[in-house]
């Protein structure tokens, strides 16, 4: 064979193979083209041609020959399936309602009525009081937030003459910047609370009758005020934290009665009341810190039955009869308390117990302690470090050590 037979041989051998290679080529994109984007593709797999036409194309076999061959072994294209839908994300919790009350005409009013808005809200919503004043009877188990529209909470006044104002049996309400009154004959609460929990925040509750009302439940109030002929009753397994609050009761302002009730009071007036500030009794617990309780017609703090009351920083003043009053095994702590222009700084009037520390008792028409005469052996006091005081056991103590420095003097 010639040079240039081996030449031509070679160059269509080679031609051959470069055609071959692009139409292999052109599979692969055509296959790939058809395919839909994926997001993070693994790169395709290196590209081999099938056994059946390689010793074809070694021998040197034209390429119009060598096609029918790739043809027929060739794998099908296919286009790939599509990837599968992500799971959808669980919808967002429902959004809390809010409930508009009004009479005002205001565009954001959707509901006629307090009792319409409890009615249709749900737990967790929360209802807004336009500033007026509303005859309401509402009783209540959810969890919902009131809130009075106005700058002040004398803007906002739900009142009723008749029934009482407000019920809570269940949940827990939020209270506040609003009013609560009742002007009923029958005495009935202007607001009711039982097995529930309630805040109040910045709430005025006055009533004709009575006030405040807990049958185990859980309080906490606080830069209130509150009136009534009986201003705050407590009793059941109830925990009651009152913080910057002003009571008055006509009759009494605070009355704690069940040995599972529980209640803290800090920075707060009981004041001007016809009757005992405040009155423990039944194993009731009471702590009472940064208070003023004055002006009481008969005592700031009254201790019965059992119950224990513990007095730090505070003022009894200007009380009709005793700061306070101990009876019937109740127990009373003062510690850094100032008692003054009282009856009494504190008066036994049966079985009971005062532990008095750094107390200051002055201008008490009857002295610091008075004891019933029927209940002098009793009455149990001890402490120290008192003005205006002298406990039994520092008196004893005083006593007995002029003897024995009398002693000493004769013997020498």
């Amino acid at each position: 064979m010639s040079t240039d037979n081996k030449m031509s041989v070679f160059e269509d051998v080679w031609l051959q193979v470069f055609s071959l290679l692009l139409i292999v080529s052109g599979i692969f994109s055509l296959h790939y083209m058809l395919r839909p984007a994926q997001a993070g593709q693994q790169p395709a797999p290196p590209v081999s041609l099938p056994a059946a036409v390689q010793p074809a194309l070694a021998r040197g076999t034209p390429l119009a020959e060598v096609l029918p061959a790739l043809a027929h072994t060739a794998a099908p294209v296919t286009a790939a399936a599509p990837p599968e839908a992500a799971p959808e994300k669980p919808a967002d919790p429902r959004t809390p309602g809010r409930w508009v009350v009004g009479n005002d005409g205001n565009a954001a009013i959707n509901c006629a009525s307090l009792g319409d808005a409890v009615a249709r809200a749900a737990d967790g919503d929360s209802i807004v009081i336009r500033p007026g004043t509303y005859e309401v009877s509402v009783l209540t188990s959810k969890s919902l937030t009131i809130s009075g529209g106005g700058r002040t909470p004398g803007e906002v006044e739900l009142t009723n003459p008749l029934n009482p104002t407000f019920a809570v049996s269940g949940g827990r309400v939020v209270m506040q910047n609003l009013t609560l009154t009742n002007s009923s004959q029958v005495d009935y609460w202007a607001l009711s609370v039982s097995r529930a929990a309630l805040v109040l925040r910045n709430v005025n509750i006055r009533s004709s009758g009575k006030g405040l009302r807990l049958l185990g439940a859980d309080l906490e109030a606080s830069d209130c005020e509150i009136e009534a002929g009986a201003a705050v009753a407590v009793s059941g397994k109830s925990r009651v934290k009152l913080t910057s609050v002003s009571l008055t009761g006509r009759v009494i302002g605070i009355s704690m009665q069940d040995s599972s009730a529980d209640l803290q009071l800090d920075n707060s007036r009981v004041s001007g009341g016809g009757g005992a500030g405040l009155r423990v009794s039944d194993g009731a617990w009471a702590r009472i810190s940064g208070t003023t309780i004055s002006g009481n017609r008969y005592a700031g703090i009254m201790v019965a039955s059992g119950a224990e009351v513990r007095v730090s920083r505070s003022q009894l003043t200007g009380n009709g009869e005793c700061g306070a009053y101990i009876e019937e095994n109740g127990k009373l702590v003062l510690e850094k308390v100032t008692l003054t222009r009282n009856k009494c700084g504190v008066g036994f009037a049966g079985a009971g117990s005062l532990e008095a520390r750094g107390n200051k008792f002055s201008d008490n028409t009857l002295g610091a302690v008075a004891v019933s005469p029927l209940q002098g052996d009793k009455a149990l006091i001890t402490g120290g470090g008192n003005s205006g005081l002298l406990v039994p056991g520092e008196k004893r103590a005083a006593a007995k050590k002029r003897p024995i420095e009398e002693d000493v003097e004769s013997e020498e």
